[in-house]
């Protein structure tokens, strides 16, 4: 399990903070206590069925595809700052989505706890950091949190749009 070695690493190098908090959020939702196709399909979702929308295939192509590809891009520095922004943006977003929903049904949800604690300080610590760096193009920043942004609110109608076309 890489979020042992990835979380003893990222204290002396804070650049693997946020894959190591990634790697906490994703073993909450996927292992311990885990449960997060269920809730995600049938209860965020709508579904009827706990590996539809979102199957294992798509869960892994979000969270090693874009999450670990994206945590990853915080070791190329300044240069890399829209992958940057637009990691921190979803992350946020993220949290956003677990925070909101256990608020609005008054339950736990997988993922609530790392999203509330590692999610949404990294997200927030990371782009504050990134605006403040004189090194990194306000451009790049800025198209990295409207692709954060996108990904993030275009997930849940992106799959809701799946289900409704399997529905028929």
């Amino acid at each position: 399990m890489a979020l042992v070695p990835v979380t003893a690493a990222a204290i002396g190098r804070p650049e693997l903070r946020p894959l190591a908090a990634l790697l906490a959020h994703q073993t909450e939702e996927w292992v311990w206590p885990g449960g997060f196709l269920p809730w995600i399909n049938r209860d965020v979702l709508g579904s009827d069925t706990d590996e539809f929308p979102i199957d294992r295939r798509a869960g892994f192509i979000i969270n090693v595809g874009f999450g670990w590809g994206l945590s990853l891009s915080t070791l190329a520095g300044p240069g890399a700052a829209a992958p940057q922004a637009m990691l921190y943006a979803s992350h946020i977003g993220n949290a956003g989505l677990h925070i909101g929903w256990a608020v609005r049904n008054r339950r736990f949800d997988p993922g609530l706890a790392t999203g509330a604690l590692a999610l949404l300080p990294v997200g927030i610590c990371g782009l504050r950091k990134l605006a403040r760096d004189p090194e990194v193009s306000r451009r790049r920043l800025g198209a990295g949190v409207v692709a954060g942004v996108a990904f993030a609110a275009g997930m849940a109608p992106f799959f809701k749009a799946r289900l409704k076309r399997a529905r028929g």
